[in-house]
């Protein structure tokens, strides 16, 4: 009669506390749902990591939590994808009307170049530099000496500020129009923001410096290819944009198709340790 009594006793206080224990975890998971309605995403991932650390045997809330963080990331997926559809939507059309004030230059056995009509290949007589950007967004920028010093790094300067390449060694050398022409070619991370800064520079006086191993040269840029570069440049930030919000769109579709997955009942034993 005792052990009864005893065991009797041990269950009330155990439905008690657990009892204590779900509401206390209710409390965050209310939080969550509201937040979720609002749209804070954020908020309401964060209540419900709440629940999962500090109520582990809040079982019967941590369930309904489970399911809340799918609609909430399912919400925040969808959310992603209008996003990045909209920026898509607007710099598609602005990006091909940016293309056809430019030349597209092909390039044997690989994607093409766009360049400005005022530097195009049959226009490369002079000292200058030159920005191509390829059929994938990839920009690159060339520079051209007339007369031979070696150079393989340039700098260019403006109102007391400065930019300088590192050295490259994609240099060619070629004719035009009866001058032997030196061409160095700064790619990717050798670029270092010259495209950027002749940008932010367009109607000043900016010098071009041609450094070589033993004597240098410095001109006076032409505003003309200043602009030009500029043109160049603007393109390839618009075609970023539109580049990056494609990517985002991608991932979140697959990220979608993943909650679904999840909200079907497939992966269900990954779903409660993500």
């Amino acid at each position: 009669m005792e052990k009864n009594i005893l065991l009797f006793i041990s269950l009330v206080c155990l439905f008690s506390c657990t009892d204590k224990v779900e509401k206390q975890a209710n409390e965050y998971y209310v939080l969550a749902e509201q937040a979720y309605s609002k749209g804070a995403y954020e908020v309401a991932r964060e209540k419900i990591d709440s629940i999962r650390l500090l109520f582990p045997k809040a079982f019967k809330t941590r369930r309904a939590a489970l399911d809340l963080r799918l609609k909430v990331d399912l919400a925040e997926g969808q959310q992603a994808v209008e996003d990045a559809d909209k920026i898509i939507m607007q710099k598609t059309d602005l990006v091909e009307r940016m293309k056809s004030k430019m030349v597209l230059e092909p390039i044997k056995g690989t994607v093409g170049n766009y360049v400005s009509p005022n530097q195009t290949v049959d226009k490369l007589d002079r000292n200058m530099v030159r920005a191509q950007l390829d059929e994938h967004g990839l920009l690159s920028l060339t520079a051209i000496h007339c007369g031979k010093i070696g150079y393989r790094a340039i700098r260019v300067e403006c109102e007391g500020q400065s930019i300088q390449t590192p050295s490259s060694s994609a240099q060619f050398t070629s004719m035009c129009k009866g001058k032997e022409l030196e061409e160095v070619v700064f790619s990717n991370d050798r670029e270092v923001g010259v495209s950027a800064f002749l940008s932010q520079h367009v109607g000043k006086d900016i010098k071009l410096t041609f450094i070589g191993g033993d004597r240098s040269e410095t001109v006076l840029l032409s505003p003309a290819d200043v602009k030009a570069v500029s043109d160049v440049y603007d393109l390839y930030l618009q075609m970023k944009t539109l580049n990056d919000a494609r990517v985002r769109y991608a991932d979140a579709c697959e990220k979608i198709k993943f909650i679904h997955r999840k909200m079907d009942g497939e992966g269900g034993e990954q779903a409660e340790n993500d």
